[in-house]
């Protein structure tokens, strides 16, 4: 079963790559499922996928339940855009209702979750 756990790891992990570069493409949840399939497969590969950047900017904040407000904005966008996307090209109403119902449940879930302070560059003379 191990390997079926890896495979599906690394196939999340691709898609959620894809996803740093394709706006409408969320990154952030195909990094979790990485990250639980990693667990359940190798304590070597999550180890070292717990030690590359794309962990640390879009999984550890997001477990933490602290995301900044440019994650947040970015993730809220992404989900609008595909879910205006779809109420578009979807003829039935129960079915706009529906991705209305899940437009509010992403906003109060990002209400929710901590606002995380940006890091402060700083500048020397």
């Amino acid at each position: 079963m191990k390997p079926v756990y890896i495979t599906l790891g690394t196939l999340f992990l691709i898609i959620g790559m894809v996803g740093i570069f394709l706006p409408l493409l969320p990154t952030t949840p195909f990094l979790l499922l990485t990250s639980f399939f990693y667990t359940k497969g190798s304590d070597r590969i999550n180890n070292w996928f717990r030690s590359t950047k794309f962990y640390h900017e879009y999984v550890k904040n997001f477990k933490k339940g602290e995301l900044t407000k440019k994650q947040k904005i970015k993730i809220l966008l992404s989900c609008y855009i595909c879910i205006a996307i779809s109420a578009i090209f979807v003829d039935n109403g129960y079915i706009r209702i529906m991705l209305g119902c899940i437009a509010v449940v992403q906003a109060i879930s990002m209400i929710i979750i901590k606002t995380k302070e940006e890091p402060k560059i700083i500048f020397k003379d």
